[in-house]
């Protein structure tokens, strides 16, 4: 009966936090360059189950194997390309194919994303808002105007004058597991020797759109909360079988 009540509760516990993820995806569904997260479930390590007599306990026959819960196992990162959404504004930049932007924040870390909903500080640096500036390959780029050409390889013009004001950096990574999110559809590498040249190019006057699909995670979330309902309504049943079991033991 324990065995059982344990199993409920853990699937309700599990389906909480799978809830939880679907949720933040959901919030997410708008944010430029954001990478989904699905959280694999596993089960814990079998256990093996013997049968020993009623008084005599010494003796135990092996029955079977089976596992007592169920829990969240990792989080995996989707890292699919979202689809473009020309917006025609010059300071938003697409990556397309392998590649994230690096933003430099304000504390000198170096953050990764895919997002290049880009604007002009007061300073005039191109930045990421809320984040940080964004990195070229010679440090921070500073426009001092939005009046700019973007190249497919980076390189950033002066549209009216053809003065060149800066490269885009980007980075790709030859292990995106060592990838830690931030929060805002933004990475940390957690290790320097995981960077690697970019392949992909990018196009002005346009943000990829986050890889979420909207309609993905409402089935996904129907099928969660049906789970969640399921293991209440037995582990319900498990308590009320557990109250009769003790009120017949008393009257014994």
């Amino acid at each position: 009966m324990f065995k059982g009540f344990y199993m409920a509760t853990s699937g309700m516990l599990t389906q909480s936090r799978v809830l939880n993820n679907i949720s933040n995806n959901m919030s997410n569904v708008s944010t430029p360059g954001y990478k989904g997260d699905t959280l694999a479930t596993a089960t814990f390590e079998d256990m093996l189950i013997h049968r020993t007599g009623n008084k005599d306990k010494s003796v135990s026959t092996p029955l079977n194997t089976s596992s007592m819960i169920k829990t969240a196992d990792e989080l995996v990162t989707n890292y699919s390309d979202g689809m473009l959404e020309f917006t025609e504004r010059p300071l938003d930049v697409a990556v397309q194919g392998k590649g994230f932007f690096q933003i430099q924040t304000a504390e000198g870390d170096t953050l990764y994303t895919r997002n290049g909903s880009f604007n002009v500080d007061n300073e005039g640096y191109l930045c990421l808002q809320h984040i940080g500036r964004v990195l070229g390959t010679d440090g921070p780029i500073q426009l001092g105007t939005d009046k700019i050409n973007i190249q497919e390889d980076g390189s950033i013009t002066q549209s009216d004058t053809g003065e060149t004001l800066g490269k885009l950096n980007l980075m790709d990574f030859a292990d995106y597991a060592q990838l830690q999110k931030t929060g805002e559809g933004m990475f940390r590498n957690t290790d320097a020797a995981n960077q690697t040249a970019a392949g992909g190019s990018v196009t002005q006057g346009a943000i990829e759109r986050s890889n979420v699909v909207a309609m993905d995670e409402m089935l996904s979330m129907m099928t969660s909360q049906r789970a969640f309902q399921s293991a209440g309504q037995i582990a319900k049943i498990y308590d009320e079988l557990m109250g009769r079991a003790i009120e017949l033991a008393s009257l014994s």
